[in-house]
């Protein structure tokens, strides 16, 4: 049993105490949610550098095997051979040739100069689109950060659960013991200790809650985590952090992630806009090819030549189909104002009502310290004339229950103030630079 004992209290001397810091570093490296976003964000970056590639010349080799009879074919088909003859020009030669192979092995280049500009603009959403998503992936590992924190505030209420669960215990012992002290000279009734005794038992059922409640809490931790934190240790809550809503109020509109997104959102309708009004306006490429011909064998050279020009085309659909649907995204990016605005003024309604909800807690923390000292000093009294015989055991078990009470309701008003100052950070977009 004291092997047993000894070896208890050293895995608790030697456990590791986990901080904030480190809960968040991890979450961020490990939540398996915000992998996901990250894979979906590589998704993104290959999308822009496939729109950034349409900028590049355009390379192709083919090689192609025909036979014909077909009389013009069969005469330029030797051309390209490089093997006509004079008997090949005769009349019945031309009118009615014998059938002839080709293997024509062809590389080309194409290059765009001008396509309207839609190629740009295409890159150019793409990029914003990109970056957008880049901010709506750090608004999320926000979200995520504060879900960390929410759990390590509950490990942290579960940590002080215990730590208060323990001193009630320690309580009911010393009163337990003083009822045993008087009730052997007199001084008290047996139901007294009975008393004192049935308190201690409840007491020692709640440490045990508390207990259990901590390792879920852990647990929990870990799973937004994907770490397991089963070896270390979480303290108790010690203050609210002080918060200034001004301050916060001018940060919130220029941190949010989200708020940034929305601009450049706003940005990708814009430049799909131009890319599809770039279908009405003139198209320029350059291109140009090499070729070999061989009437025997694939990428053979019997015969060989070149090719290179410049083209322009420039088409205009009679049903404005382009123009309709770039307006389409003109129209989107209306929308995305307004919603942008929406969005602004939300900010400042959260940020507020967190705010509001903070001092709410902060005054509930003040209250529960006054009233944790003035039930320790009541229970001090009522134990020291408990022991002089001018008060009951029931008195001072009344009283003790108060104090655990107030005890509670502390830590309880503890977590639910950090609670809301982690809620205001998170609303004002900057919890990730505050709390790590």
């Amino acid at each position: 049993m004291r092997l047993i004992l000894l070896l208890l209290i050293a895995s608790a001397v030697m456990a590791q105490e986990l901080t904030l810091e480190r809960v968040l570093e991890d979450t961020l490296k490990n939540n398996l949610e915000i992998k996901a976003l990250r894979h979906e964000l590589k998704a993104y970056e290959r999308e822009y550098l496939s729109a950034r590639a349409n900028l590049f010349p355009n390379l192709k080799l083919t090689e192609t095997f025909t036979r014909t009879d077909v009389p013009a074919y069969v005469l330029f088909t030797k051309l390209n051979q490089e093997r006509i003859k004079p008997t090949d020009f005769t009349p019945s030669n031309l009118n009615n040739p014998s059938a002839v192979n080709n293997f024509e092995t062809k590389l080309s280049l194409e290059v765009p100069l001008w396509m309207g500009g839609k190629i740009r603009a295409f890159r150019n959403a793409s990029l914003f689109k990109k970056r957008a998503e880049e901010k709506k992936l750090s608004r999320k590992e926000e979200e995520v950060l504060f879900k960390a924190y929410s759990a390590y505030l509950q490990a942290e209420l579960a940590s002080s659960a215990v730590e208060v669960a323990r001193k009630n215990v320690e309580d009911a012992k010393e009163h337990l013991r003083i009822a045993k002290k008087l009730h052997s000279v007199g001084m008290a009734l047996l139901s007294d200790v009975l008393r004192a005794q049935v308190f201690l038992n409840k007491a020692e059922e709640k440490l045990t809650e508390a207990r259990n409640n901590y390792r879920i809490a852990l647990k929990a931790l870990g799973l937004i985590a994907n770490t397991d934190y089963t070896e270390y240790s979480v303290p108790a809550l010690k203050e609210c952090p002080s918060l200034s809503l001004e301050e916060l109020k001018d940060r919130a509109l220029a941190s949010r992630e989200d708020l940034r997104a929305i601009d450049d959102y706003i940005k990708v309708f814009r430049e799909t806009y131009r890319a599809y009004m770039g279908d009405n306006l003139p198209q320029l490429s350059a291109f140009a090819s090499y070729s070999l011909y061989d009437k025997d064998t694939p990428f053979g050279s019997g015969g060989s030549g070149y090719m290179f020009g410049i083209n322009l085309s420039w088409s205009f659909n009679t049903g404005l189909s382009s123009i309709q649907k770039a307006r389409s995204f003109k129209e989107r990016e209306r929308a995305l104002l307004e919603r942008r605005e929406l969005l602004k003024k939300a900010i400042v309604f959260g940020l507020e009502k967190a705010y509001s909800r903070y001092e709410t807690a902060l005054s509930r923390l003040k209250s529960a310290r006054a009233r944790v000292d003035t039930a320790r000093e009541v229970v001090r009294i009522l134990h020291v004339r408990y022991e002089n015989g001018l008060a009951r055991m029931v008195d001072l078990l009344d009283a003790q229950t108060q104090l655990e009470n107030a005890r509670f309701d502390h830590i309880q008003a503890l977590y639910s103030c950090n609670l809301s100052y982690g809620r205001a950070l998170l609303e004002a977009g900057v919890i990730k630079e505050v709390l790590r």
